[in-house]
């Protein structure tokens, strides 16, 4: 077990306490774990990169990791009001359809090793700096209030956006190499 994966498997366990913030509105807390997890995932990837650390177990662990903690803070914003529910069902779909075509590749025994696409970086990368400003939002900092409540309307669409965009461009790719598979045949 190296640093990268220790780090990952930190952040993994400390969503859930980020999940009981949010449900119990303890906002501040909240975002002060959220941006120590959000570090973390930065801080894994350079590591693993650049002390050439990275492992197997690392490259399906830290998108796990990235999508538990994203994904249940969205929902749970967006449960207590601060997050539209359509942003949520294409963020939600996108990944059930990814995890859905992973399933089915498997099972048509197809070698798909999806990587990660610049479009998902940048959409990680966004998703991250949404909750950030919803956080920032809710904790109503009255110096930034106007501006952060502006920079969240305006997130909320780019998410979405490069949301759909990542969605399109794996399903591309799946449907690339499932059609490889089936000229095997």
């Amino acid at each position: 077990m190296n640093l990268p994966n220790i780090i990952t498997i930190s952040r993994l366990l400390l969503t859930p306490y980020i999940v009981w913030l949010i449900l119990s509105e303890s906002y501040f807390l909240g975002f002060i774990f959220f941006l120590l997890s959000s570090v973390s995932d930065a801080l894994d990837g350079f590591i693993a990169k650049r002390f050439d650390q990275q492992t197997l177990l690392g490259s399906y662990l830290d998108p796990i990791a990235d999508k538990f903690l994203i994904v249940s803070s969205i929902v749970l914003l967006g449960y207590n009001g601060y997050v539209p529910i359509w942003l949520i069902i294409i963020i939600v779909s996108r990944d059930i359809a990814i995890f859905g075509a992973v399933i089915i590749s498997w099972m048509l025994g197809t070698n798909l090793r999806i990587e990660p696409l610049i479009i998902s970086k940048i959409n990680t990368f966004l998703q991250i700096f949404y909750i950030v400003i919803t956080f920032m939002v809710i904790i109503d900092n009255h110096i930034l209030s106007e501006l952060t409540t502006s920079i969240h309307e305006i997130t909320t669409y780019l998410i979405a956006i490069s949301t759909i965009l990542s969605w399109m461009s794996y399903l591309k790719v799946w449907l690339i190499n499932v059609n490889s598979a089936n000229k095997d045949y």
